[in-house]
């Protein structure tokens, strides 16, 4: 989509995770988006909305940044502004997203999108140092963040350590849950199960910690469809 603001989930996706929200202790939401975009398109309101990769959570009707992130929100403003003034950041197919507590540069649109990645990279990579931010690869983007130890890997070992959880089933498509797979791989105590979703973006490597894939949004039904008739049934 070439506005990421246009962006829209699966409706069929969204009403099967809101009748298994009455089965499960909570269903929870790990994005790279922020959480006042993530609540705006997903009619869940029993969800934990944690945004920009764990870096923002909004629980109660509340956003808030985490504290560790805090610090670096003007450099990110300066990255964005410095971003804006590339002119190979105009180049046709190039979108530039300022979000909460995360920079990012898509380049999904661009007529060769994986060049086009490339040739963004070196310029990125010196407002990166330059503001002493991270520089992330995403599925077909570049993101810029808060140099802290925090990623979808660390938000699920805080959650699953504050809600005692019996079980983990946990759904990604991201290069960026790759730390949550190795994290739950790792998890001792907790029953988890970690679902990768293939699509021709993202690098077989990323699911490498994964116990089972999916195609695309038809599989992610699938196995949401699934997993409510084995709530109906315990």
């Amino acid at each position: 989509m070439p506005d990421p603001d246009q962006a829209a989930p699966n409706s069929q996706v969204v009403a099967l995770l809101s009748e298994l929200s009455h089965c499960l202790q909570r269903i929870v939401i790990i994005s790279g988006r922020d959480t006042d975009f993530l609540v705006s398109r997903l009619a869940l309101p029993q969800a934990l909305f944690i945004g920009n990769h764990g870096l923002e959570e909004r629980n109660g009707g509340a956003s808030r940044v985490v504290p560790e992130a805090q610090p670096y929100l003007e450099r990110l403003a300066r990255a964005a502004q410095a971003v804006e003034a590339l002119p190979q950041a105009h180049a046709p197919g190039i979108t530039i997203e300022r979000k909460r507590a995360t920079v990012s540069v898509h380049f999904r649109q661009a007529g060769e999108p994986s060049a086009a990645g490339a040739a963004l990279r070196p310029a990125l990579q010196e407002i990166a140092g330059r503001e002493q931010l991270q520089l992330q690869p995403g599925r077909l983007v570049w993101e810029f963040r808060p140099p802290i130890d925090v990623d979808k890997g660390a938000v699920l070992r805080r959650l699953v350590a504050a809600m005692q959880p019996a079980g983990v089933i946990y759904l990604g498509d991201d290069r960026t849950d790759a730390a949550a797979f190795s994290a739950l791989k790792r998890m001792t105590g907790t029953r988890t199960v970690a679902v990768g979703v293939q699509s021709p973006e993202v690098p077989h490597d990323v699911f490498v910690d994964s116990d089972l894939m999916v195609e695309g949004v038809g599989g992610v039904t699938q196995f949401l469809t699934q997993l409510l008739d084995v709530c109906a049934n315990v």
